[in-house]
């Protein structure tokens, strides 16, 4: 940390003097912004529970505001973003957590230097929000209310017609944490912290054919972090390609392997080997000039025995699931974890303004104990995108599940109904 800080200081200082002699004019400056409002209401909850932990109905009110700046001066960028993420009418959900709400903070602030050697695209240092590739294992929010983090370096960099950026980052934890704090919308200033860290290289083909992966990450036990003590290393394999002329096909590969232990807890000492995996695939064709229609499969390797020395749940990392497995927030979709997930989904655009999205998936778990329940049930969703106007998106959706035997219990047994209605407006 005392490095990060000290390298942010002198990048600081050079940009400084290089810039003190320039005039306003020759800077180029670029803004943007958006704010959502969305309001979701689910009946039943997914996963079993009591009446005491949950109620069976509940409403949430969010809003996200986000705003961006960005300075340029000949080879030199400085790039700001603000997020304020809330949320409403919640009546003390204890899913809601920092996840969905952030108040007011700096999502983004670095400085690039950009074509600083013939096969260096650029430097950045700072703190950043990341997409790469399909975003399974990092990837920046879209649906989910407050953005994932990092602070560190970022080496963009071009070899043999490929993209590869080499990142050092430190993921930063967001605050308040605590259950009270976080549902009145209260704000803390975000930090990260030296015992956890992650680093890697991200590489993709010119053609976007190919794109791979290479994480590593390591955290550790302090007086202000309690971790689970990850020493993971986790690699994908991401290929697309076209079959027959018209057919899209995908599929990603990710192992996993290192050892963690199973909480966070401060009793919890025991170090286990971890032995992942994750699979998606799918195949898709446009059936006529509006349809899109694919078939798609989503496998990840579980745990049924969490007294033995090994761990076999997939850890996602700073990955996203909404793409793949429904909304998240109140309806609080699967995780990518423990979970095996055909499915099909079809994309109708009906003209420039609206556009469909239906999908199917059937769920199990991928493994569980000899005589229990495997079955999670039958999911649909459904989202309909209306753009009113070009800077302003209307948003409607939902989904049902019917619960398979897996998730027959607790005092909310009957299928889960969700929905839910959003407006963007950007700029």
């Amino acid at each position: 940390m005392k490095a990060f800080v000290l390298n942010s200081v002198w990048l600081s200082f050079v940009i400084t003097n290089t810039l003190s002699n320039v005039s306003a004019q020759e800077f180029s400056f670029e803004h943007s912004g958006s704010i959502r409002l969305r309001y979701e209401t689910l009946n039943n909850p997914i996963f079993p529970t009591t009446e005491e932990a949950r109620s069976k109905t509940n409403e949430r009110l969010s809003t996200r505001i986000r705003l961006k700046g960005a300075v340029e001066y000949g080879r030199w960028q400085a790039v700001g973003e603000l997020e304020d993420a809330r949320a409403f009418m919640d009546d003390n959900d204890p899913t809601l957590t920092s996840s969905q709400v952030n108040a007011l903070e700096p999502i983004q602030f670095y400085l690039s230097y950009k074509s600083a050697l013939p096969y260096i695209d650029s430097v950045s240092i700072g703190r950043v929000t990341l997409d790469h590739g399909s975003r399974r294992l990092m990837g920046r929010t879209r649906y989910r209310n407050a953005t994932n983090t990092f602070e560190g370096m970022l080496v963009d960099t071009n070899w043999l017609e490929w993209s590869v950026r080499a990142f050092y980052l430190l993921p930063v934890t967001r605050f308040p944490n605590d259950t009270g704090a976080i549902d009145d919308n209260e704000r803390e200033f975000d930090k990260s912290f030296s015992n956890r860290k992650i680093f890697g290289i991200y590489a993709e083909s010119k053609d976007n054919a190919w794109k791979v992966h290479s994480y590593w990450l390591k955290e550790s036990d302090s007086a202000e972090l309690s971790t689970k003590n990850r020493d993971l290393y986790t690699l994908s394999i991401d290929h697309t390609a076209m079959l027959l002329n018209d057919w899209q096909f995908n599929i990603e590969a990710i192992g996993q392997v290192g050892e963690a232990r199973q909480s966070a807890l401060a009793s919890d000492v025991i170090d286990r080997d971890v032995r992942a995996w994750m699979v998606h695939s799918h195949i898709g064709k446009q059936i006529n000039d509006s349809t899109f229609l694919r078939a798609e499969v989503d496998a990840a390797s579980g745990d049924d025995d969490a007294s033995d020395d090994t761990i076999r749940a997939f850890d996602s990392l700073y990955g996203l699931r909404r793409f793949d497995f429904g909304p998240t927030d109140v309806y609080q979709t699967f995780p990518r974890s423990n979970i095996f997930a055909p499915g099909l989904r079809s994309v109708t655009k009906l003209d420039e303004l609206h556009d469909i999205m239906i999908g199917y998936k059937g769920l199990w778990l991928q493994k569980v104990a000899d005589g229990a329940n495997d079955f999670l049930g039958h999911q649909v969703e459904l989202r309909w995108r209306y753009n009113a106007h070009e800077a302003l998106q209307l948003e409607f959706g939902g989904a049902y599940l019917a619960k398979g035997d897996a998730l027959d219990s607790g005092a909310y047994p009957d299928d889960s109904i969700y929905g839910y209605t959003a407006l963007t407006y950007t700029f």
